[in-house]
């Protein structure tokens, strides 16, 4: 039996799909945003009923001093839009029940920090609250990509322990799988893979497996299906549309249950105004941006029913039309990750 689409929603389901969504805790769990040449975006995320993104507020291959200026720039940006900077999970129930915006900062890959763990304490105490181990290549604690992949090192298991510590969440969506599995396992907290899809489903480095998503969740993990196209291209070179978003997300929901699961748009605002920027990426990181060697257009970037922030209330719809309760549908709009947060957070 097909799925009930979106399209076919009744009056009555679509306001109740609304009142879910208005009353939930909205939490997307991957935006890339180092800079935002139009800040207002952050006033639109509010208007769009997002409680909290976790931004990327610089990029993998930044160096230190980038990261420290992007991060001053966040603050910045914050303060001119009545924007909240998640340091503990009561700032994304504050931001909620204050009618704001909270953003959370991350980064992609710990590479920033070189093998001097001392910068880990000092991005923390800056406000980065998760953190890649790796990204799309080697750096001291791991690997990312399709890289030949040795695992965690002796120094990754020294960071994981201290990201432990501190309680910054380990993030593993752009990790290699021996790296994954690495994670997960010497991780004493729980760890996240904040934007992936399953790779049963869509054949791409990228997207991971169902046995590395069975162990995240086994060790009490959350995973965000996210609508970055090439990772949710369900049909080789077809951008996906919001029902095989829908369609990925109920596989990973099949497979380890509702608890574990939530979204991460993987959303790259600053591409919709710099054309440039995005040339740039998709000539740093072409498996991640190309099929068959051409370009994914940036206007089909995303999958096309989440191509926007105000298209998030999308995901509400969808779960309603199949027939997901409203305790199910909260879960899976930001509940699993802020119970992560909880968990992981010191503070």
């Amino acid at each position: 039996m097909c799925a009930k689409k979106i399209s076919e929603l009744s009056e009555r389901e679509e306001k109740r799909a609304m009142e879910i969504y208005q009353k939930s805790i909205v939490i997307d769990c991957l935006s890339v945003a180092p800079t935002l040449k139009h800040p207002e975006y952050l006033t639109e995320i509010m208007d769009a009923g997002v409680t909290a993104t976790h931004f990327t507020v610089y990029m993998p291959h930044e160096h230190l001093l980038e990261a420290l200026d992007r991060i001053a720039g966040w603050y910045e940006m914050a303060g001119q839009h009545d924007t909240i900077i998640a340091l503990r999970v009561d700032d994304i129930v504050r931001a909620k029940e204050e009618s704001r915006f909270c953003a959370i900062m991350g980064t992609q890959n710990a590479k920033t920090i070189g093998d001097n763990i001392k910068l880990l304490r000092i991005l923390h105490t800056l406000g980065i609250r998760i953190m890649q181990l790796a990204y799309d290549e080697q750096n001291y604690i791991g690997s990312g990509g399709d890289e030949g992949d040795c695992g965690v090192t002796k120094f990754g298991r020294k960071v994981i322990e201290e990201m432990n510590r501190i309680g910054i969440l380990i993030d593993v969506s752009h990790c290699g799988e021996k790296t994954v599995m690495d994670a997960i396992r010497y991780s004493q907290a729980p760890i996240a893979i904040t934007h992936a899809n399953p790779r049963a489903k869509v054949d791409h480095y990228r997207c991971k497996t169902d046995e590395q998503i069975i162990a995240l969740a086994e060790k009490g993990g959350v995973i965000g299906v996210t609508a970055w196209s090439r990772t949710a291209m369900v049909k080789k070179g077809t951008r996906p549309h919001i029902e095989d978003f829908l369609d990925l997300m109920e596989y990973v929901i099949e497979l380890v249950g509702v608890d574990h699961v939530g979204f991460g748009t993987d959303l790259t605002p600053n591409w919709d105004w710099e054309l440039d920027e995005y040339r740039e990426f998709v000539e740093r990181y072409p498996g991640l941006n190309t099929v068959d060697g051409k370009a994914i257009d940036r206007k089909e970037r995303t999958v096309d029913g989440l191509h926007h922030v105000s298209k998030i209330g999308n995901i509400a719809r969808g779960l309603v039309a199949r027939g997901y309760s409203e305790e199910d549908i909260q879960k899976i709009l930001g509940g699993n990750f802020l119970n992560l947060l909880r968990k992981v957070w010191r503070n």
